[in-house]
Parts: C-alpha cells; structure tokens; sequence
C-alpha cells in the first residue's frame, strides 16, 4: 500500500515537472552580421545585400527556419562604426547553420572584401514581442548597456516594471513592429552588456515613442524621478549606455 501511494506521489511530481518544462517559452538566439564598408561604396553594398541576402532570409522565413530578419545600413554614422548589417532570429544552432549554409552560396562579394571591419554576433533573446509583420525603410534602434557584475536580474525587473510597459503600448498602438531584450550568447562582448533592441515603421512612430517617454517624466513627481533613476544608478556601468539608429531597409517577422 506504501509502495502504491509512494509511487503515486512521484508520478503526480514527474507529471506537474513535465508540464512546467512544456510550459517555458522556447531558446530563440539572434544572429547579426555587421561590416564597415568604405563611404563610396555604401549605397551600393545596401543594394547588393538587398539583392543578395534578403531574398535568401525571406525565404527561409518562409520555410520556418528563420523567425524573423532584417536588413540596415546605419543612419547616425560613427567614426569607427559599422555601417551595414542584417539580423536573423532562429530557434535552435542547427537552424543557425543552416542559415549561415545557405549564405555562404551566395557569390563572392568584391564590395564585401572593400570593408574595414566586419563582426559577427550571437545573442540569446531573453524577450520578445511582435507581431507579424513585412515592411521597408523602417527604423532599427538599439540601446546597449553595460550592467554591474551579478546585477542582471536586478536590471531585469527594473526594466519590467518602468519600461516594459510603454514598448507594449508601442507595439499595440503600431509605433513599433517588435522589440526584444538580449544577452551575449557566444561572448565577443563582456558578458555583461544587455540589448534592448526594437523597430519602428517610420520616424513619425519614432518621434511618438520619444514624446510618450517625455511626457512621462514630467508627470513624474521629482522624488520618482530621482528614486527610479537611482535605481538604475545602481546596476549599470556609469556612462557606458550606448544608442544605435539605422535604416532598415527590409525586414519581416512571423
């Protein structure tokens, strides 16, 4: 009889373990592949990876290999900064291959071989929220951060609570199609750095997203103000917040 309710008892435990695994979102990971390509060749590289890059990424978006992609040429230039890229997300490494397989077809690239840098990335995607999606001459924006030693999950439910909030009113009022948080998966980066990155239809929703923070702030007692921003003081790198802008020139999400 013990055995029988015993044995009961650990098949109950196995099962509610085995419905909570089921229930945790899947691993997705974003691949980006950046270059600095010389000014007098700029327009025309944008052009070739329009021509090249993106119809083999729509089409494996198509097969439901990729999630989403995207496509940019950067809008507020840096010295040393890149100047192109794309980004795919993929839900498992072998899909990230098989991607990165079907790339490696593509014909050489003499404009490719003009760049003075070229990096790649891969990130896991901590969350994401979109909806589906196709467009062009949309705006990709990034805002990168570098957190204290063992303050993620602080940083985590900082950005839940004062900000998460306002990107989910964005994406259901249409000023943005997506945007997601992500980490260093294969660290190239100190391991550190958190992403916030989104994309908006045009500047107009751009402009929309930066009043709604505006306005927030000043209805803001100061005291909030104050308590938030020391909040934050307190789990970040001091001055280490980097932004990034560019034209996604297309891109498209399931």
């Amino acid at each position: 009889m013990k055995k029988v309710f015993f044995s009961t008892i650990l098949l109950a435990v196995l099962l509610a373990i085995s419905a909570d695994c089921q229930q945790l979102p899947p691993r997705t990971y974003r691949f980006v592949s950046e270059w600095k390509i010389p000014r007098q060749d700029s327009v025309a590289y944008a052009a070739e990876l329009e021509k090249s890059v993106r119809p083999v990424l729509q089409n494996m978006m198509r097969d439901g290999t990729v999630f989403d992609f995207g496509v940019y040429t950067t809008i507020v230039k840096e010295d040393e900064g890149i100047t192109h890229g794309y980004w795919f997300e993929i839900p498992t490494l072998p899909a990230m291959g098989k991607v990165l397989n079907e790339l490696a077809k593509l014909p050489p690239s003499n404009l490719a071989s003009s760049a003075t840098k070229q990096h790649d990335y891969l990130f896991r995607i901590l969350l994401r929220n979109s909806r589906p999606n196709i467009g062009t001459n949309g705006i990709f924006c990034l805002n990168s951060t570098l957190l204290l030693p063992r303050r993620q999950a602080q940083w985590r439910e900082w950005w839940e609570k004062y900000q998460k909030p306002m990107y989910d009113q964005f994406l259901a009022d249409g000023l943005i199609t997506s945007y997601e948080v992500d980490a260093g998966e294969i660290h190239t980066m100190d391991a550190n750095w958190v992403y916030l990155a989104y994309v908006a239809p045009n500047f107009e929703a751009l402009d929309k997203i930066d009043n709604a923070f505006r306005i927030r702030v000043e209805k803001r007692a100061a005291e909030e103000n104050q308590a938030i921003n020391s909040a934050l003081d307190a789990i970040v790198v001091a001055g280490s917040h980097r932004d990034y802008l560019a034209r996604a020139t297309s891109y498209a999400a399931k």
